[in-house]
């Protein structure tokens, strides 16, 4: 049977051939359509912090654009608790005096900072992060490679004016004030953790894992205070460094990560900030290669009263980021930092835990006795949650600062403890999932626990879905041991946990939401936000401790809600949406009627877009040029709004799409926007605006979009995700193939024989994928930054869906695009490639191998690369030409 590929249908005998655009007309409607569509990037709160005022109102602080701004700043708004209930528009301010330079437009952002933002997915300009200290008001900031901070005065009212804190050596990076001091801040710069604060006289360095050797990384494969790149790309950990909340000695605590990758590869890019020839090195462990080892170590000190300062030393320390407080004859005396020591565990983590490959989370008890920390082996399928006490950093490490004022010789002291006695390291939970991998997640919460006890909230996918448990632990009830005794003993028991009780709060076929909890311990209440009423919608839920599994709705149903609570829960902020409706924002009251709990609505802190006068159409002049049959002056109807389906796949499971018609009646070309992969949830009845712009985009132009969560996607369970299991590329497009078929067959708006695929990362892998196996089905690809071979890629993700590379060849083998070149199209026009030049997470090595393929077997192709663009287009100038170029091979070929 002969295969006939896509476009060679009958399709063509009885319609009109497709219009084609010139370069400079696409150009010009990428520009219109950005203009048009504005209305769609609504900038709604991020980042809500609380604040009880001295005078009873309640401050609430967020990050947003202000009006007619375009840098992201720091606002805030005052709430009366006590005020009635009303519909009113709270008024927001700017917290920041806008007329001080913060050096945004400068430009003047480290490189490090750079691939800070790419992985924590920063998308904006502006103050991107902030933290808040409740008790005194004081708010730090990072900004173009400063740290700033804020505070008001006795006679002081916003707008204030921020204080650039002088940090020593580079840009400081996830800066943590001191929770018992918070005029100290603690930072990474440069690979090691550095003090900064307006009480002190200078800057300290407080840590000396890196050698300061900026010509070679090779030399320099010891960093402090920041993580690995797959801690950060993969585990979305972004800190190595964790202030004890407080202290009854006079002495500070820091526990801190170091992390050694000695035996992780190095790999040169294309800079991203040169235009001529420079190259920037990057330390990447590739599937089945060493991972960087991370250590957790504590560094303590004391701070005591600076000498005098003389005129020579002020020009010496001074510099022009210094604080007034730093300046002579200041009345407050400068502080400075003595008695710096470093400790290490008595039995470090590797030890303790043989299998321990990542350190996936790190925290404090709150009654800062004990680190807590969460440790996962190579393959991802065991984790567990452990107590480590202070007592623990008991090894001493003398550091000894060379001539380069950074390398530090250990002294391992005399007296044999570290392989002597048994460890105090106690396990609360352990997690297993042998068939598929183990989710990490930030849901843990201590609780007030008697002696010898330790109680806590954790979230658990021990039923197939994330779920809260209330769990009760006996302290040294049974104890990790050495390495010759673990070696002795059944290694799966050798730490385990001695559980008294373990309570499921929530059950059921849904999921609790993984990032937050909010506990309101005097009346045993847990607030969180989940999926319960369909997993395309996020509401918020109150359950109590003391009726477990009784949980109660408290959003509105039909809409998608982000929350945020303070930390007593007495007022919530929440952003509601639906896949139609603008996002709105409003402040509640949370109110108590016995065992009732109500969310009492206290005003709209940003409200939905004023609607235009006139019926906003996305066609206009940037639709099509019209028909000779038509008049000229026939205005096209407007887009519909997206709609989502759904569908039960041939394995019985339910699949969700998001479908964008063009307003062009009729069977359309049609665009498959594919992510297709883990970790994500592209489908939900919510409003993604200026992030689907794209989609909007296509439809506007007269395509027909669809969207589809298949198997592998997020919020479904563990089974639905572990679908793609050693499977990587095969079960994704059955599934999306099959909602696309059953779309064309039930709305009548797709043209099976024009239907291109698309996606970016991930979707621009099963984009090649999709084209390169089923021709019959994609006429075109376009594949944005497209991994190519998984062996290529990083260890932590890649490992956690394949395995290792060395127990499951034949896995890697089929999921490779490039096993799958000899079955690319032999006709032009019908692949194009995307891609960075600069990307530090899908190297280009991927596009380079694909092509090398392609220009071995003759496949014909086009390829689109834009040099210094990271794996996100970041310049506007380089989003609006990727987007041209996209509607323009789309034009031209569909």
């Amino acid at each position: 049977m002969e295969l006939r590929e896509a476009g060679d249908g009958a399709a063509g005998e009885y319609e009109r051939p497709p219009k084609k655009y010139s370069w400079s007309e696409v150009r010009q409607a990428v520009h219109d359509l950005r203009k048009e569509l504005s209305s769609l990037s609504t900038m709604v709160p991020m980042a809500i912090s609380f604040r009880k005022l001295s005078n009873g109102k309640m401050r609430i602080y967020f990050l947003r654009t202000p009006q007619n701004g375009w840098e992201i700043t720091l606002l805030y708004t005052d709430v009366t608790p006590s005020q009635t209930a009303s519909n009113m528009r709270l008024d927001w301010r700017p917290l920041i005096e806008s007329n001080v330079a913060l050096g945004v437009s400068s430009g003047k952002w480290s490189r490090e900072e750079q691939l800070l933002w790419e992985r924590q997915r920063v998308a904006a300009w502006g103050i991107a992060s902030y933290e808040l200290h409740p008790k005194t008001g004081r708010v730090l900031f990072p900004c173009a490679s400063s740290l700033f901070i804020a505070e008001e005065a006795p006679n002081q009212s916003p707008p204030l004016v921020p204080k650039s804190l002088s940090t020593g050596w580079g840009a400081p990076l996830t800066p943590a004030m001191c929770p018992a001091m918070p005029s100290l801040v603690a930072h990474a710069a440069r690979g090691d953790v550095w003090l900064a604060g307006d009480s002190l006289r200078r800057p300290a360095r407080l840590t000396y894992a890196c050698k300061g050797r900026e010509e070679r990384l090779s030399d320099d494969p010891k960093q402090a205070g920041v993580p690995c790149y797959v801690t950060q790309e993969e585990f979305s950990r972004y800190t190595g460094i964790w202030w004890q909340p407080q202290s009854t000695d006079n002495v500070f605590r820091i526990v801190y990560e170091e992390v050694d990758e000695s035996e992780v590869k190095i790999y040169s890019f294309p800079s991203s900030q040169s235009s001529s020839g420079e190259v920037e090195e990057f330390r990447f462990p590739r599937a089945g290669t060493p991972n960087a080892k991370s250590v957790l170590k504590m560094v303590t000190f004391r701070l005591q009263k600076a000498p005098p300062t003389t005129v020579l030393d002020y020009y010496q320390e001074g510099n022009s980021n210094t604080v007034a407080s730093e300046s002579p004859g200041n009345s407050s005396d400068p502080l400075e930092v003595i008695d710096v020591r470093w400790y290490e565990l008595r039995h470090s983590l590797k030890e303790v835990f043989p299998w321990f490959e990542y350190l996936a989370r790190v925290g404090w008890t709150p009654c800062s006795q004990y680190v807590w920390v969460q440790v996962l082996d190579r393959k991802q399928q065991r984790l567990e949650l452990a107590l480590v006490p202070v007592s623990e950093f008991s090894v001493p490490v003398k550091y000894e600062q060379g001539s380069d004022g950074g390398r530090l010789d250990e002294e391992a002291p005399a007296t044999g403890s570290r392989q002597g006695d048994r460890t105090q390291i106690q396990v609360l939970v352990s997690e297993t999932a042998p068939d598929a991998w183990v989710n990490v997640h930030d849901i843990l919460h201590f609780l007030p626990s008697e002696t010898g006890h330790v109680r806590f909230i954790w979230a658990s996918e021990d039923t197939g879905h994330l779920h809260l448990y209330l769990i009760t632990c006996e302290l040294n009830g049974r104890r990790a041991m050495t390495v010759t005794d673990i070696m002795a003993e059944d290694e799966s028991n050798a730490v385990g946990p001695r559980v008294i009780s373990k309570e499921a709060l929530t059950d059921g076929d849904w999921e609790v939401m993984g990032r937050k909890i909010w506990v309101d311990e005097p009346r045993g209440l847990v607030y969180f936000v989940g999926l319960r009423e369909t997993p395309l919608e996020r509401h918020l839920y109150v359950v109590s401790m003391s009726a477990p599994r009784q949980v109660v709705l408290l959003t509105k149903p039909g809409h998608s809600h982000s929350v945020d609570m303070d930390e007593d829960c007495s007022m919530a902020v929440i952003t509601s949406s639906n896949i139609s409706e603008c996002p709105v924002t409003r402040v509640y009251r949370i109110t108590h009627n016995g065992e009732k709990v109500t969310l009492v609505d206290h005003g709209t802190l940003v409200d939905k877009m004023p609607e235009s006068p006139e019926p906003r159409s996305f066609n206009g002049t940037w639709d099509c040029r019209p028909d000779e049959e038509e008049s000229p002056s026939t205005r096209p109807p407007p887009v519909p709004p997206p709609q989502i389906l759904s569908t039960r796949l041939s394995c019985g499971a339910l699949a969700y799409c998001t479908l964008w018609r063009s307003a062009v009646p009729g069977r359309r070309p049609t665009v498959l926007h594919v992510y297709g992969g883990p970790e994500v949830q592209t489908v939900t009845n919510s409003y993604k605006g200026v992030r689907q712009l794209r989609m909007h985009m296509l439809a506007a132009r007269g395509f027909t979009v669809v969207s589809v969560d298949s198997r592998g996607s997020k919020h479904r369970g563990r089974l639905w995700e572990a679908a793609i299991k050693g499977k990587m590329g095969q079960v994704e497009l059955d599934d999306q193939v099959e909602v696309l078929q059953w779309l064309a067959k039930e709305t009548g708006c797709i043209d099976m024989d024009r239907v291109a695929i698309h996606g970016w990362s991930y979707g621009g892998y099963l984009s090649l994928l999709g084209l390169a196996t089923r021709p019959n089905t994609f006429k075109v690809c376009v594949a944005g930054a497209p991994v190519t071979c998984w062996r290529l890629y990083d260890t932590a993700y890649t490992e956690r869906y394949m395995g290792l590379p060395a127990c499951a060849p034949h896995a890697y083998s089929r999921a490779s695009v490039l096993a799958h070149a000899p079955f690319f199209p032999d006709r032009e026009g019908r692949l194009l490639i995307i891609h960075g030049l600069a990307d530090e997470n899908v190297h280009f090595c991927h596009t380079a191998a694909l092509l090398a393929e392609l220009v071995r077997l003759g496949k014909p192709h086009r390829v689109q690369v834009y040099p210094g663009e990271r794996h996100s287009l970041r310049a506007m100038h380089a989003a609006k030409h990727y987007e041209a170029t996209l509607l323009h091979f789309l034009h031209e070929n569909l």
